[in-house]
């Protein structure tokens, strides 16, 4: 069939992975313990990550390392380390977040794409083009794009796009959330996300969970995303285990492959599969702009699964349980409290019911579960899993790779010649040959391609193997296995690892400038009396020498409109602009003349993310605000000059083109406060308690004083990660 995209699955362990691959998934997509966006899942070690890349090699799978979370400087040389080890392994993509890990693949690692993650926050065409300046092959959409912008971007972009088709949605805009780490330090930029938007909160209305977003769900939606050509439709989940990427897998296989005509009778039967997987209730997410009052549910749990009964008690060693739907062993579990906190899972090994083993428990029966994790008393139980097929036989069967290589075969008459590609330290090898000229049928290259595919050894796979025929010859099968069998031989002898780069230490030659303070403000008329800046920034309304502040979003349909804004100011005298995503840049390519300054949420925690930005002509670097005291320090001390502090303001901790069911004041349920504050086209939530960072023992540095939301001298002030580390 033509036309038909990758359906891409996700795979937080080998087990989870290899379900994907035999239940018709192309590619998966799978991340180590460190430095990916789902560290609070299982995860896989090098040695599982070898096994997978010999399975995936010998059934023409792909598999994309995830490595999407911002990289701290002091994370630099590991970093390096782990995608040293990794890329040993030649992922089909690496998909980062982090512009510095770009920079770092790009200069180390030049043969392994690179994917830009939804955390990226890229929602518009140019925001792809930036992207792609960068050297990135694929983008990972942002998930708050409509149908209707998607199809815009695919047709003035020049690269591969990818979007999300199924699997829990997060509220905030993607790479823009600060809600867990705000809430104890816990990022989900660093992937481990508490998700504070799945509690209860209190407003003078009444309360709920108003931040809990409903699953995506697009069975319907997959021949517009086929005729969008949408190269990649990917399912979330690796939090989530084998059965749901068995059932979301088998669903979108069969409507992915359906003719057009034929869908709407094959839509039950997927729809059936589809609910095995136990996950929340479905909407249609961000893509139908008309539905955006639905992508919450607000008055119940925001709990992936099926409620299948309650706590009763708690015991010794367990907890009785009244089912409401039948309960067995080897189901997976959570107990929920009824305050949104997020309750344990466990998978039930043992079933008691007057003091007897069963096992299982019948719908609105009672019986003891045992485990030994701590419950709440008012727990709901859900249902997240069923026992499905194990592969531990498969598993345990495959070879462990250490390293894969990809070879240049050059066939001519009187020699053969085989490179190993990437690997600078590997020579050529040689051998004579006879390959007479073929009389009537030629050796197609695909026959050196399946024979040199053989090669390897235990911990040596091939990824790719490409052929050059230097003209029409004829050669026996055997002939080209004795060959291979003889550079085999030479390659167990001969073969040394790729040896690990070297991290460049060197310093930035920076200049050194004398520091601005800047101070943005709503109106300039409302700015408070005493305010000391040298330059104000605002949205709207500038005069000669103020900074402009551009939208963090800025949907597709509305960028014409903003290019027009832009050239007006350029030519009314605009030289100061803050860019605030990635996208911002393309709109300046053509303006030297107009000084660049980077600012929240664009993110920088590393000097390599600052060199990168800087390379596209900003000026100054503003440091990302979860950054804790050292982290600031030694970018200031690293890039003298160029970085500029955050160190006043309300932040929004979560943006979001979501409708939410409440607006002004809220609490949870310790008492914090926040403020929700509707907008076009974002909502954004401000805590009640004011970001400020003391400054005194830092070396002199430009700072950004943010006055939209606050005034000075707040009472209630919080100083967020400063004093301790973003985990």
């Amino acid at each position: 069939m033509k036309n038909i995209p990758e359906l891409l699955a996700p795979a937080g362990n080998l087990n989870a992975a290899i379900t994907a691959f035999e239940h018709g998934a192309d590619a998966v997509y799978a991340g180590l313990d460190k430095f990916n966006a789902r560290e609070r899942t299982e995860n896989f070690s090098y040695e599982d990550y070898g096994k997978l890349m010999a399975y995936a090699g010998k059934h023409g799978k792909k598999v994309y390392l995830t490595f999407n979370t911002l990289i701290k400087e002091n994370e630099l040389r590991e970093v390096l380390g782990i995608l040293h080890r990794i890329t040993r392994l030649s992922p089909d993509a690496v998909i980062t977040q982090d512009i510095g890990v770009i920079s770092m693949l790009k200069q180390y690692f030049p043969h392994i794409p690179v994917h830009a993650s939804t955390q990226m926050g890229i929602h518009n065409s140019a925001g792809v083009a930036m992207a792609e300046k960068l050297g990135i092959e694929r983008i990972i959409l942002e998930r708050q794009v409509s149908m209707e912008e998607l199809a815009l971007i695919q047709k003035n972009s020049s690269i591969e796009l990818e979007v999300f088709i199924h699997g829990a949605l997060c509220c905030s805009l993607s790479g823009a959330c600060l809600f867990s780490s705000w809430m104890g330090g816990h990022s989900g930029n660093r992937g481990k996300c508490k998700q504070p938007c799945r509690r209860r909160y209190f407003s003078p209305e009444g309360n709920g969970f108003f931040f809990s977003t409903n699953d995506l769900y697009t069975l319907e939606n997959i021949p517009a995303l086929k005729r969008a050509g949408i190269v990649s439709l990917k399912i979330e989940g690796r939090l989530r285990k084998s059965d749901y990427v068995a059932a979301t897998v088998q669903a979108y296989r069969m409507i992915l492959d359906a003719e057009e005509k034929d869908i709407n009778k094959l839509l039950p039967e997927a729809r059936a599969i589809l609910s095995g997987g136990l996950g929340r209730k479905w909407s249609s997410g961000f893509y139908d702009k008309e539905q955006y009052d639905s992508v919450i549910e607000s008055q119940h749990l925001g709990v992936s699964g099926k409620q299948c009964g309650q706590v009763l008690q708690i015991g010794r060693g367990g907890f009785m349980m009244q089912t409401s739907q039948p309960v067995k062993l080897k189901d997976k579990i959570r107990i929920q409290p009824k305050s949104g906190l997020e309750g344990p899972a466990l998978t039930i090994t043992k079933i008691s019911k007057n003091g007897k083993s069963i096992n299982y428990l019948r719908a609105r029966d009672t019986g003891f579960i045992h485990c030994d994790k701590p419950v709440s008393e008012d727990g709901l139980v859900y249902k997240i899993g069923i026992a499905i097929k194990e592969y531990k036989g498969l598993i345990e069967q495959l070879p462990i790779l250490e390293n894969t290589i990809s070879l240049q075969v050059d066939v001519q008459a009187e020699r053969l010649q085989v490179k190993i590609l990437h690997h600078p330290h590997m020579p050529v090898w040689e051998t004579k040959t006879n390959f007479p000229k073929a009389e009537n049928r030629a050796v197609p290259a695909e026959l050196f391609i399946k024979e040199f595919k053989k090669t390897g050894f235990e911990t040596l796979g091939i990824k790719d193997v490409a052929v050059n025929l230097n003209g029409d010859y004829f050669a026996l099968q055997r002939d080209i296995r004795k060959y291979r069998q003889t550079f085999e031989t030479w390659l167990q002898k001969n073969y040394i690892p790729v040896p690990e780069p070297v991290f460049s230490e060197i310093t930035p030659n920076a200049p050194q400038t004398k520091p601005i303070h800047t101070v943005a403000v709503k109106n300039r008329e409302k700015l408070p009396k005493g305010i000391h800046y040298d330059r104000l920034a605002l949205h709207e309304n500038l005069r000669r020498g103020d900074e402009l502040i551009l939208p963090v979003f800025c949907p597709e349909d509305a960028l014409p409109d903003l290019r027009k804004r832009v050239e007006q100011y350029i030519f009314d005298g605009l030289r100061y602009v803050r860019l605030t995503s990635l996208y911002q840049f393309d709109l300046f390519s053509e303006h030297p003349e107009v000084t660049l300054h980077t600012g929240f949420p664009l993110p920088v925690t590393n000097h390599l993310a600052g060199e990168m930005l800087c390379e596209l002509g900003a000026n100054t670097i503003q440091l990302w605000v979860e950054l804790e005291k050292p982290m600031l320090l030694s970018l200031t001390e690293r890039m003298p000059g160029k970085v500029e502090i955050y160190r006043y303001g309300c932040l929004p901790i979560l943006q979001t083109r979501a409708i939410l069911p409440v607006k002004g004041s809220i609490t949870d349920a310790r008492g914090a406060g926040f403020t929700v504050e509707t907008g076009e086209p974002l909502t954004c939530l401000y805590p009640e308690a004011v970001f400020s960072i003391p400054l005194d023992d830092f070396p002199p540095v430009s700072t950004f004083t943010d006055l939209t939301h606050a005034i000075p001298g707040e009472k209630t002030v919080s100083i967020f990660n400063f004093d301790r580390e973003m985990a």
